[in-house]
């Protein structure tokens, strides 16, 4: 019981400094500062936040593997394709997207761009959908993780 609280903490900080960073920091960062500092910026906060949350969600994975095993092949409620998902698309963001659009913006090719072509704008609007998915994917595991559904 503690431990899930524990994890349940882990997921709520991350999700509330995700939500805070996209939602957020972000917007204010493009507001008030000039257009590349503010991206540079926004680019660093997002860096940090996606390499929490693959910490986070590897260790909810793991811990919801090991409850299932504990509970002799039940099928967990918090789905482990679920939390799998959530860090492959956390993982697509941080090692895909963020370094095609920081090498879009310094001018640089980037060997995704140059095999399916796009422009800055295209590969941008890509992560802010990845965003919104990864958001929405937080929200549903969280809510099932604060009702302590694992067994």
């Amino acid at each position: 019981m503690f431990a899930n609280r524990v994890l349940a903490l882990l997921a709520a900080a991350w999700f509330g400094a995700y939500l805070l960073a996209g939602y957020g920091a972000a917007p204010l960062l493009f507001q008030s500062l000039p257009k590349e500092q503010a991206g540079s910026l926004a680019g660093t906060l997002f860096s940090a936040v996606n390499y929490i949350g693959l910490f986070v969600w590897a260790i909810l994975y793991l811990a919801g593997l090991s409850a299932q095993q504990r509970s002799y092949g039940q099928r967990s409620k918090l789905s482990s394709r679920t939390v799998a998902l959530t860090w492959l698309l956390l993982a697509v963001s941080q090692f895909v997207l963020v370094p095609l659009i920081r090498a879009l913006r310094g001018g640089q090719t980037h060997w995704l761009s140059n095999l399916l072509g796009g422009e800055l704008s295209f590969w941008h609007s890509m992560s802010s959908s990845l965003y919104v998915l990864v958001s929405l994917l937080g929200l549903f595991l969280i809510m099932r993780l604060l009702r302590f559904e694992w067994q």
